[in-house]
């Protein structure tokens, strides 16, 4: 059932059908769960447990919030943490019965939801702003396959990146960066 991969072990390549297939039973029980308070949902990121989901219209937005176990989160949940960002469209959700949310979980979130440059940056400013200990994120960072981009980022805070360096993410040009810790006041 189990091969070595690394230093670690992986699912053989013979169970992996069947892997398949466990994701796709927890995915539809979550987006089941979501879709029944919010028809509009759609699952970005699950395990078992807990699923990331985003909605289309502010009335699914407005049930989820008024619904125990749904958390905001993403770039919705940055203004708890003093840094309001304008939202192009409703804030994304955590399904997690009885956990809070960290803010490693709230920085991984966003990344998964997009990975472009801007939301890279913002993520970075998440960082700084709350000083998110790096070996804390890192292994938050597992659980969503984003390790290397986590590394990248901590890279570029500590001056670390140079240009010819091939990076798993758009980083922000260190004047871009400034300039976003000045705008919001991250010192």
């Amino acid at each position: 059932m189990l091969s070595s991969s690394g230093p670690e072990y992986a699912v053989s390549e013979g169970l992996a059908p069947l892997l398949a297939f466990a994701q796709a039973i927890v995915t539809h029980e979550h987006r089941s769960r979501a879709r029944e308070i919010a028809p509009s949902a759609t699952v970005e990121w699950c395990d078992p447990k807990r699923a990331l989901v985003r909605v289309q219209t502010a009335a699914d937005t407005d049930a989820l919030l008024d619904t125990p176990d749904w958390q905001v989160t993403g770039l919705g949940r940055f203004e708890e943490y003093g840094l309001p960002f304008f939202l192009a469209g409703e804030p994304a959700f955590w399904y997690a019965p009885d956990e809070e949310l960290t803010p490693a979980e709230v920085v991984c979130h966003t990344l998964v939801l997009d990975s472009g440059s801007r939301r890279v940056s913002y993520a970075m400013l998440l960082i700084e702003a709350l000083d998110i200990d790096q070996e804390t994120l890192t292994d938050t960072a597992t659980w969503y396959d984003l390790e290397p981009t986590v590394t990248a980022m901590y890279q570029a805070l500590q001056g670390r990146v140079k240009d010819s360096d091939e990076l798993p993410v758009a980083l922000p040009s260190e004047s871009e960066f400034m300039a976003l810790k000045e705008q919001y006041g991250v010192a």
